[in-house]
């Protein structure tokens, strides 16, 4: 055995040895390496051999000692047991301590090689931002990818300005005006719809595709900043987030670290003006510490590149009280011009005669309230959609645009807009027109968006909803007791079960079981009426077809065994005690190793909510419950056919699943046994498949994706939604 391990020794430090040698020549043929060496200083190897060295020699400390320990351990226990069984395999075992060190730290090293990759990891995430990005980009300008050419203008602030800025500029060449900014800051404001959103894709989509791009230049990531609570440090936030929108890509939180700490993520960050309500304090606005991090936001050069947008008056309050991006080029969107108006009329419709009454109107009166309402991309948009719908039988329009000009006022018009813009969208869902109804598609809305006007600052974001966490819109205490409810109902099942299986009566091993039978049900109930429920899994079945995501599998199943093992040898000598040694040690060791390897691998193919794919919102809630529920199956199967054949198979499998699931439910599929109750109280309210609508209205444009959150299309939709509960 000793001879093994030290076998196992030799292959670890050839394996580490190859490493080096791998590292040695690519360095020996990298030409950037050459010059980056060349570049050090004097005593740059020299540290950096030193470093090696100290590294090396920790190691070889440790091994030493624990090799060791492990030999004296293992003499002891030979000579006071006389290699007795269990003796035996202790002394099988302790000489593998150093190799599982050794396994250890080559692991350990392995992560840091691979979060070191740093050029081949950018990459791989300007191609993900990209195909992401135009793919949101395509759904806010719509169809025909028409879009207005924004002109913006320059607004100096009292100090502070960034150099470089024009006076002026229009989105076709806002990567050339971002590019001659020193330092590279810039604070993109307007109008609600002015299109600060459309510009700041346009900015990051052009300078991942601009031709003269290279390797080390910063990847834009655009970033909501209503997720972000401003008592975490902007790094440990950036990084969170890069790491949870892209975790699917694979990139590891070490990545995530190294590529922000690096500098190699340029933030976009959308929405500074979301972060507060108009009632919130000036000296506990979230904007207001957002913004003094990002003034403390430094690389190498001084002021780290950054971008954000915000709406005009949000960001003048806050300039008013002296808080503002520092070393920053200020830019605010200008209303859409009757020029503009008309070429983006005429690309959208398809009978552009239709729209020449209003046309006309916004260029003979520039300063009216019809010009006014229809100032910006947002609300062309949102007429053209209206104006253009058609019946679905007869292809007739059922509007006429001149009724635009039969409104009072501006407001009147945004109304008027809003109001048809719901089932208009519905109808022309490119997939499912007929989906759902639009009198229940406005109720449903509002009612989230209420539900998302009532959310306090301080508790959430005002923007997102997130599937798990929305449980609270139908009331904290009545979600909770109704799940405490349905888990009373299901012990009271386990107890009609029980009594139809085994006679009444108070003998010791009765009451035990009785006992042991109230007190799970009273913890399930306790669990069941929790206030806090912890995030979903996501159940990564990828993680098998790579040798990578096996790897990262197989430590779980190999915890899994011992958890498993541990179990059958405290649990098969408690049921021996009744039926027999023999007998309890093997159903212990069966249940245990199978519950065991069972929770290994559902661990081993689960992960936090960080390693959901960004694409589909609703994979939370489902691989939550499947990754759950599966256990729980397979569980409640093994335990059952293990005790059928002593007290009845069809009782023990009947038994054994209930046991099964409803472990898994209050203690694996929390979030989603919680959402479930959610749902039986919001009957009525919200639809019951809820995730379905939600998505559906992201095809219909109406929502739009936000990582594992839907938000609102518009801002201005979701206000309207929230005091407009009926169509």
């Amino acid at each position: 055995m000793i001879s093994g391990a030290q076998a196992a020794h030799f292959l670890l430090l050839l394996r580490g040895q190859r490493a080096v040698s791998h590292w040695t020549v690519t360095i020996r043929h990298s030409t950037a390496a050459k010059a980056a060496i060349g570049r050090l200083p004097p005593c740059g190897l020299g540290n950096m051999s030193a470093m090696k060295r100290s590294r090396t020699r920790r190691a070889a400390v440790i091994y030493v000692l624990l090799q060791v320990v492990a030999a004296a351990l293992a003499l002891l226990l030979s000579k006071q047991f006389q290699v007795a069984r269990m003796a035996a395999t202790l002394v099988a075992l302790a000489p593998t301590v150093p190799a599982a060190y050794l396994a250890w730290a080559a692991y350990r090293d392995d992560r840091r090689e691979a979060a070191a990759d740093t050029d081949a990891k950018a990459a791989m995430l300007a191609k993900a931002v990209a195909a992401a990005e135009t793919g949101q980009r395509a759904q806010l300008i719509g169809p025909g990818a028409h879009r207005i050419d924004l002109n913006f203008t320059r607004r100096t602030e009292p100090a502070n300005n960034a150099t470089g800025a024009d006076p002026h500029g229009r989105l076709t060449d806002i990567v050339g005006y971002y590019q001659s900014l020193h330092p590279a800051r810039l604070v993109i404001t307007g109008e609600p719809g002015a299109g600060k959103t459309l510009l700041a894709l346009e900015l990051l989509l052009g300078l991942l595709t601009r031709p003269d791009r290279n390797q080390a230049d910063p990847v834009p990531i655009r970033l909501s900043l209503a997720d972000w609570h401003t008592d975490r440090p902007l790094t440990d936030w950036l990084t969170d987030q890069v790491h949870q929108q892209f975790r699917d890509r694979g990139l590891t939180a070490a990545d995530a670290a190294v590529l922000v700490e690096q500098h190699r993520v340029l933030p976009v960050l959308d929405g500074l003006d979301e972060m507060d309500t108009d009632a919130t304090p000036a000296g506990r606005r979230r904007a207001v510490r957002a913004l003094q991090q990002l003034n403390a936001y430094q690389d190498p050069t001084g002021s780290a590149p950054v971008i954000l947008t915000c709406r005009t008056t949000q960001y003048e309050q806050l300039a008013a009280l002296d808080v503002r991006m520092r070393e920053a080029a200020r830019v605010e969107i200008t209303p859409v011009t009757p020029a503009q108006a008309d070429a983006y009329l005429t690309a959208r419709s398809t009978r552009p005669d239709r729209w020449r009454p209003v046309l006309d109107t916004l260029t003979t009166a520039p300063g009216g309230s019809l010009a006014q309402a229809l100032g910006t991309p947002w609300r062309l948009n949102l007429a053209v959609t209206a104006y253009e719908e058609r019946h679905a039988d007869t292809l007739a329009y059922l509007r006429d645009p001149s009724d635009l000009l039969t409104l009072a006022s501006s407001d009147a018009v945004r109304d008027h807009l809003l109001a048809l813009y719901l089932p208009a969208a519905t109808s022309q869902h490119p997939t499912r027109p007929d989906g759902y109804r639009p009198d229940q598609t406005h109720r449903w809305l509002a009612a989230l968006a209420a539900h998302l006007a009532s959310t306090p600052a301080a508790a959430g974001s005002g923007t997102d909803l997130v599937l798990h966490r929305l449980w609270q819109m139908a009331g904290s205490r009545r979600v909770r007791t109704t799940d405490a409810f349905l888990t009373t109902l299901l012990a009271f099942g386990f107890g009609a079960l029980f009594l139809a299986q085994f006679p009444i009566g108070f003998s010791p091993r009765q009451l035990r079981g009785a006992a042991g039978v109230v007190l799970l049900a009273l913890w399930a109930v306790w669990q069941a009426s929790r206030p806090a429920v912890s995030d979903p899994a996501t159940f990564q079945i990828h993680r098998l077809r790579t040798s990578a995501g096996r790897r990262q599998v197989a430590p779980w199943l190999m915890v899994g065994l011992v958890f498993g093992l541990v179990i059958g040898l405290v649990f098969g000598p408690a049921v021996g005690l009744v039926y027999g040694i023999t007998v309890g040690l093997a159903a212990g060791l069966t249940i245990g190793l199978t519950l065991g390897l069972t929770v290994g691998l559902t661990a081993g193919l689960t992960a936090s909510l960080s390693e959901i794919p960004p694409t589909d919102p609703r994979y939370a809630i489902r691989d939550d419950l499947v990754a759950g529920l599966v256990c729980g199956l397979v569980a409640g199967l093994v335990y059952g056919f293990t005790i059928g054949p002593a007290v009845g198979l069809v009782f023990g499998i009947t038994t054994g699943l209930m046991c099964g699931l409803t472990a898994a439910l209050y203690i694996s599929a929390r979030a989603g046994r919680r959402y479930l109750a959610f749902l039986c109280c919001s009957r009525g309210r919200l639809p019951w498949r809820l995730g379905a609508f939600l998505h559906w209205a992201y095809g219909a444009g109406l929502l739009r994706i936000s990582g594992v959150a839907y938000q609102f299309r518009h801002r201005e939709l979701q206000d309207w939604l929230a005091t407009h509960p009926g169509p």
